[in-house]
């Protein structure tokens, strides 16, 4: 059966779009030529599950921003049911086709369907939380701020408006003989007009695309509107991460005692000077004259912990600085700086001593950097987000 579609009136159907969002509804394939029943039989006899029921159908988006985007927080949903997608990345102009399946069992490979996706599986996400309605049906886009505010973005929605009586139906016997025929019934797909028109199926493609935008200008007045919303979770692992460009002057003193040839560990002031020199083999028998190698700094730095980070009115701005395993013994002291290199808290722990407390109530929302100076000399960095 041909459909006619046309924007807001038709003979037909009635389709309806919008388009606010940095991801896009693009195309959408909901009559399968399956038959598109749930169950078979009748009351006095029983019923039987159905276990092909709407394969085929997809919908597809499109990522026209300028930024890779995660889909953890964003859903499809319609007047029935929510689909939350998992934890993947959509890259900036790229597609993906969210497919109906039962799942686990009985799942047919959407490449069997549609032959021009086969090598994009990664670019198909499989879900049986939303079946498309070929008579009437509305689909929503959306995504979450902190979990707590549901922003609806992209939108489409059909009404069968044909004569009275059963709508008819794109059933066709034993497709599964002939998957290719998949591609004879026609999908919804987003034109250049911002509506949606009937065209032949193009999954993970299309003949539109909309043009490539500012991520930032695209979600600035969600992000105005709804402040009190955000987290910046995704900014925050990137901001504790990065180290910064940071000049931080360290005044260095000749320290008292006499040196030979069997190295010296040296004791640190808060400041960062070094005070006292003493035989290595004397205090720490295990610790290299000539310094850790980098696995070794790099297992000292995965055993110290700063928590909470970021630092919030949560907690009073209280952070928890703590180490163990390799990390034991091996600290002199530590330094926080401000970003300007503002020394904000000093501390120099005895043998045995594995944590530290300290507030960065007061101080200005940003990024603190932490020296950890080891009883080489070598330091470790790590940086602290207070909001």
């Amino acid at each position: 059966m041909k459909l006619k579609f046309i924007f807001c009136i038709s003979l037909f159907f009635c389709v309806f779009g919008n388009l606010f969002s940095q991801i896009a509804i693009t195309e959408v394939y909901y009559d399968t030529p399956y038959n598109e029943k749930l169950r078979f039989g009748t009351q006095a006899n029983g019923y039987v599950d159905a276990i092909k029921h709407h394969r085929g159908e997809f919908v597809e988006i499109y990522n026209y921003s300028d930024k890779d985007i995660n889909l953890k927080n964003w859903y499809l949903g319609d007047k029935v049911g929510m689909y939350w997608f998992p934890e993947k990345i959509i890259k900036s102009g790229q597609f993906m086709v969210l497919a109906y399946s039962t799942l686990p069992s009985n799942t047919t490979e959407f490449t069997d369907f549609f032959s021009t996706t086969t090598g994009k599986q990664d670019q198909i996400i499989l879900q049986n939380a939303i079946m498309l309605r070929n008579q009437r049906e509305e689909l929503y886009l959306g995504y979450t701020l902190n979990n707590s505010h549901i922003l609806n973005k992209s939108s489409v929605k059909w009404s069968y408006q044909g004569p009275q009586g059963p709508m008819p139906t794109n059933f066709i016997h034993n497709i599964w003989q002939t998957p290719n025929l998949f591609y004879s019934i026609n999908s919804l797909q987003l034109n250049s007009s911002n509506d949606y028109s009937n065209g032949t199926p193009n999954p993970l493609d299309a003949t539109y695309k909309p043009p490539i935008q500012s991520y930032d200008a695209l979600v600035k007045n969600d992000y105005q509107n709804y402040y009190s919303f955000l987290d910046w979770s995704e900014n925050v692992k990137n901001i504790v991460d990065k180290i910064c460009a940071i000049s931080i002057e360290k005044v260095e003193q000749i320290p008292n005692g006499t040196y030979n040839n069997g190295g010296k560990c040296f004791t640190y002031d808060t400041a960062g000077n070094r005070t006292i020199a003493t035989d290595c083999s004397a205090t720490n028998p295990g610790t290299s004259t000539y310094g850790y190698t980098s696995d070794e700094l790099e297992a000292i730095k995965n055993n110290i912990f700063v928590y909470p980070n970021p630092a919030t009115s949560n907690s009073s701005y209280v952070v928890n600085i703590s180490w163990n395993g390799p990390a034991i013994n091996k600290i002199n002291n530590l330094q926080v700086y401000t970003s300007g290199g503002g020394l904000v808290y000093g501390f120099i722990p005895t043998n045995g001593v594995n944590s530290t407390t300290f507030s960065l109530q007061g101080q200005l929302p940003g990024v603190f950097v932490t020296n950890f100076t080891l009883n080489t000399g070598q330091v470790i960095s790590k940086n602290i987000l207070k909001w």
